[in-house]
């Protein structure tokens, strides 16, 4: 008879991860590994680069300040000179380091999240957060370019936290 109750137990079962879950994962783990790749050679070119983006700045500059005096040259020299200062070597290394480490935290967050870890959103969150904040950080909140990265990794990052959010009674 207790052989018999024993056949009846079944094995625990595992949980099933959602579809959509997967496919947010995967596109986290396609992204946030593009963004590590992007942001080590951003990082290891950051003075070549640095140095021949100058010299172009300074060609253009100097090509607005020969024609006339007008109010869209004066608008173009300010957002040229916004661009040159966040061209710089060592703001071009910051903002690579500050991405690499918020991609490894999305990119962590999503391989806990693809085994169904609750913890793994939080991280998510973090990297997240951490590039939104970074631009601002690195180039000023006045800054043209920083308020386009902000506003690039606010608007794609707040919609996968959403997505991820609307899965959160699956994780554990």
């Amino acid at each position: 008879m207790e052989n018999y109750m024993n056949s009846l137990e079944q094995p625990p079962v595992k949980p099933i991860r959602p579809t959509f879950l997967t496919v947010l994962c995967i596109l986290t783990f396609v992204g946030s590994g593009w963004t590590i790749f992007s942001g080590l050679s951003t990082y290891l070119t950051a003075d070549t680069t640095a140095n021949v983006v100058q010299a172009a700045m300074q060609d253009a500059q100097d090509e607005i300040s020969k024609g006339n005096s007008d109010a869209g040259s004066r608008m173009a020299e300010k957002m040229l000179s916004g661009v040159s200062d966040v061209l710089k070597p060592e703001n071009l290394k910051k903002s690579a380091l500050f991405s690499i480490i918020s991609s490894i935290f999305t990119l962590v967050g999503a391989i806990l999240m693809f085994q169904l870890k609750k913890p793994g959103f939080w991280l998510y969150v973090l990297g997240v957060i951490i590039a939104i904040i970074a631009p601002m950080v690195i180039f000023g909140a006045n800054n043209l370019v920083s308020m386009m990265s902000t506003m690039g990794a606010a608007v794609i990052g707040i919609i996968f936290v959403i997505l991820y959010a609307m899965n959160l009674k699956h994780l554990k």
